[in-house]
C-alpha cells in the first residue's frame, strides 16, 4: 500500500527510537474495533499506530522523530482512508452515506487545521489534542464505521441467499 510506505523509514525511526517493552500507548487495538471490512480494519489499525507514535514522542519528549513528518502522514493517510471508504459507501448505495461522508469532512478540516497551527507551533501537541484524535477515531469506529460493517455483511447475506 503506498500510502503507508511513503514515511516507511521515519515511521520506524520513531517506532524503533520509542517503542519499549514497557511503552504505553494511547490505545490498543482490539477487536470491538473491528468493523468486519479487512481493509478498513487495517487502514483503522494504522491510524492507531500513527496516533500511538505520536503520543509516545510526546511523553516521551523525543527530538529526534521528526513529528512533523508524522503528523503528516496521519493527515494524509485520513484522507486517503476517507476517499477508499466513501468509495465503498458509494459502490455498495450505503444509505447513511451523506452523513457519513459530513462526519468525514469536519474531521478532515479540523485535523488540517490542528496540522498548520502544530507547524507553525510545534509545542501544540498537547495531551488535550492527542486524546481528541484518539477519541474521535475510536468513537467513529465504533459508532459510525461499524454501522457500515454491518450494511455490508447484511448486503453480503442478501446474495448469498
Amino acid at each position: 500500500m503506498e500510502s503507508k510506505t511513503g514515511l516507511k523509514g521515519n515511521v520506524e525511526y520513531c517506532l524503533g527510537m520509542t517503542h519499549k517493552k514497557d511503552k504505553m500507548n494511547l490505545t490498543t487495538w482490539d477487536v470491538r474495533y473491528s468493523i468486519g471490512i479487512d481493509e478498513l480494519d487495517d487502514h483503522h489499525r494504522y491510524l492507531v499506530l500513527l496516533i500511538n507514535i505520536i503520543y509516545e514522542s510526546f511523553v516521551n519528549e523525543v527530538q529526534d522523530c521528526d513529528l512533523a513528518k508524522i503528523f503528516n502522514e496521519l493527515t494524509r493517510y485520513t484522507e486517503y482512508h476517507f476517499c477508499t471508504e466513501e468509495t465503498l459507501m458509494r459502490d455498495c448505495n450505503y444509505p447513511d452515506y451523506d452523513s457519513h461522508k459530513a462526519l468525514h469532512d469536519q474531521f478532515a478540516k479540523r485535523l488540517q487545521d490542528i496540522q498548520a497551527g502544530f507547524l507553525c507551533n510545534k509545542s501544540l501537541v498537547s495531551f488535550e489534542l492527542l486524546t481528541f484524535l484518539n477519541s474521535w477515531l475510536l468513537t467513529h469506529v465504533t459508532k459510525t464505521d461499524i454501522q457500515f460493517g454491518k450494511f455490508i455483511a447484511a448486503e453480503q447475506k442478501k446474495f448469498a441467499a
